[in-house]
């Protein structure tokens, strides 16, 4: 059976480029073709949970732009259903400037978007995909926070992927039910993963996790806390490691209704795309062979 979940937030074009080392300043570094690629934080997720599930529904803005139909096309061709929030609308295209070394580290650059007027609203969107599962990235607070308070109301279980922290995230968070966090995801006035879990524990987010590269994920489900050890591969790339993690935990969360679990196998899918370079090359093997 075919799993219902949608993921609400970034769609950027990332051009990728493979070098040996991060340059210093004042260089110029001479190196082969870019990867041309359709990434963000919501959107990633999206394809990993459509890896899993042959389907998956991403709300972002595209817009008309240069790139409008290689979004479509891309998207298209991993399994994700996209409704397009600025549908009609010209709209600028969020780049992402990333630099890759051998071994696996990356340096990014982009700009933040500016809020959307949206062409369909949240409570038409939730109506027509009728979603088990949403996550939110913290893009396009205005629309999400709609999303997720509409989900609050129905019983839909939502994801908060806090890659970082944002202002909005202080209003999102009362709605939202799991929270999976980066190691760089800190609220003003917290100063340490305990103050962390205290803050996400005052929003009623009862279940966190913090993952943090190839180290340990920490985990609070209610009050009992662990970890979940990250499998160890032979890292090529980590861009979007982080974004799979999350669409792979909402595919198993579903599956299961089990926390732990969803986290143990969404790290197992996370480490292997880590051993590809790019972010859709994995898409073409098995994680489990």
């Amino acid at each position: 059976m075919k799993h219902r979940a949608l993921f609400v937030g970034l769609t950027t074009i990332d051009i990728q480029y493979f070098i040996d080392d991060i340059p210093i300043a004042n260089t110029k570094i001479k190196t082969g073709n870019p990867d041309i690629l359709v990434g963000g934080p919501a959107t990633n997720a999206a394809v990993a949970f459509a890896y899993l599930n042959k389907t998956a529904t991403l709300a972002s803005p595209a817009g008309l732009n240069a790139f409008s139909s290689f979004i479509d096309q891309d998207l298209n061709s991993v399994g994700v259903d996209h409704f397009d929030l600025a549908y009609g609308q010209e709209f600028e295209t969020i780049l992402a400037t990333v630099l890759t070394s051998k071994n696996g580290d990356r340096t990014i650059v982009t700009h933040n978007p500016t809020e959307v007027k949206s062409t369909i609203s949240p409570q038409k969107l939730i109506d027509l995909v009728e979603p088990q599962i949403v996550l939110i990235d913290g893009f396009y607070p205005e629309f999400s926070l709609e999303c997720v308070r509409i989900c609050k109301e129905r019983g839909i279980p939502v994801v908060a992927d806090c890659g970082s922290w944002k202002p909005q995230f202080d209003e999102l968070l009362d709605f939202v039910d799991i929270a999976i966090c980066s190691a760089d995801f800190m609220p003003p006035k917290s100063k340490n993963r305990k103050e962390l879990f205290d803050f996400m524990t005052a929003k009623n987010v009862n279940s966190v996790a913090i993952s943090n590269g190839d180290s340990e994920i920490e985990f609070l489900l209610k009050e009992k806390k662990g970890t979940v050890a990250v499998p160890k591969v032979e890292v090529k790339d980590t861009l979007g490691a982080g974004d799979f993690l999350h669409g792979a935990f909402c595919y198993y969360y579903v599956e299961s209704t089990d926390f732990e679990r969803a986290i143990q196998q969404a790290a197992l899918l996370a480490s292997f795309t880590c051993s590809f370079e790019g972010t859709r090359k994995w898409l073409n093997f098995d994680h489990n062979a």
